[in-house]
């Protein structure tokens, strides 16, 4: 609904924007560039966990770091490193994709759910939030249980 009401407001002042600049440069106003402010939207708890797994993928970009991430993912998710790296190459996914698997699996209130079970829903092509609503999960919980598979901030 927040979502609507942003991009209704944003469509609505385009006209406005628009007439501005033209009325301005019509009357031979000149001035510097408008900058324009974006409506502030809260981030979501989906955008949120995009973001972390892209930090996981991130760090796994590497031979060292995919040595990093499978230690940290293997001991987080109690999962020996062959399975994690066997998966990656099974399901064809990164390392974040994988964590954000578990996460919907373990948080699922309908059990048994596997894994398995929620790459298989992936690919039949469901958005994350219709897989979350399916197996009756909160995403928040998950987005709280990815970020602590996050690497370490770095400090400057």
């Amino acid at each position: 609904m927040r979502r609507r009401l942003a991009r209704a407001a944003r469509i609505a002042a385009l006209p406005i924007l628009l007439l501005t600049s033209f009325a301005g440069a019509a009357f031979g106003e000149t001035s510097a560039p408008t900058t324009y402010r974006t409506l502030n939207t809260k981030e979501t708890a989906l955008q949120r966990i995009q973001r972390s797994v892209a930090r996981i993928n991130q760090e796994a970009a590497t031979p060292e770091g995919e040595a990093i991430v499978i230690d940290r993912l293997s001991s987080q998710l109690r999962v020996t490193p062959e399975v994690l790296r066997s998966q990656h190459d099974t399901w064809a996914v990164g390392y974040g994709e994988i964590a954000m698997v578990y996460g919907f699996a373990r948080a699922a209130r309908k059990q048994p759910t596997t894994p398995e079970s929620v790459v298989a829903e992936r690919r039949l092509g469901k958005d994350w939030d219709v897989i979350a609503k399916n197996l009756g999960v909160k995403i928040d919980t998950v987005a709280s249980r990815i970020k602590r598979q996050e690497p370490p901030k770095r400090r400057k």
